[in-house]
């Protein structure tokens, strides 16, 4: 950095699902450094679970540059759609606000799973045969991903036994 340079953190807003594009333009620009964090989590689709790794803030992340230098370019990089402002003066993001997503780890990713649920729970079948049914865990099979759950079954309480991908876990507020 040069003497008396002071880079400052703002926060930029992308075209819509552009913060890849924008992130990588912003860095080729030099002189500008790119935060934009991820979240990665568990998606439920058409063809079964997967891990999809997807901005934490989507449409928004954050540059750091030099502004009286980088603040015209910046906002003509492709994939930014402006520069997040009040009464027309960008806004800065705090140091301890970028410290904060730093901490999620080198590529600032926040990784969430969903919680195991838990013997003598109650869970929902969210697909399958028994879509909708709920039931009580009995016992969970992890190396497997299996869940064996109690259900009311023609009359009587019968086991069965799924994927734990099947089932979601029941709140109390539920």
């Amino acid at each position: 950095m040069n003497a008396g340079r002071h880079d400052l953190w703002f926060c930029v807003k992308s075209r819509p699902r552009q913060e890849s594009v924008a992130a990588r333009n912003l860095t080729s620009l030099g002189g500008v450094e790119v935060l934009m964090p991820r979240v990665r989590r568990r998606r439920l689709g058409h063809d079964g679970p997967k891990h999809v790794v997807e901005p934490l803030f989507p449409g928004y992340l954050f540059a750091r540059y030099e502004p009286e230098e980088s603040h015209g370019p910046v906002r003509g990089t492709r994939g930014v759609l402006h520069v997040v402002s009040k009464a027309g003066k960008a806004v800065e993001v705090e140091d301890s606000v970028i410290a904060e997503l730093r901490n999620l780890g080198p590529d600032a990713t926040l990784t969430l799973e969903d919680p195991l649920p838990e013997i003598g729970g109650r869970v929902r079948i969210i697909r399958g045969v028994f879509e909708g049914g709920e039931g009580e865990v009995l016992r969970l099979a992890s190396p497997q991903r299996r869940i064996a759950i109690l259900m009311a079954l023609l009359g009587s309480d019968q086991p069965v036994e799924l994927s734990l991908d099947d089932v979601e876990s029941l709140t109390d507020e539920t």
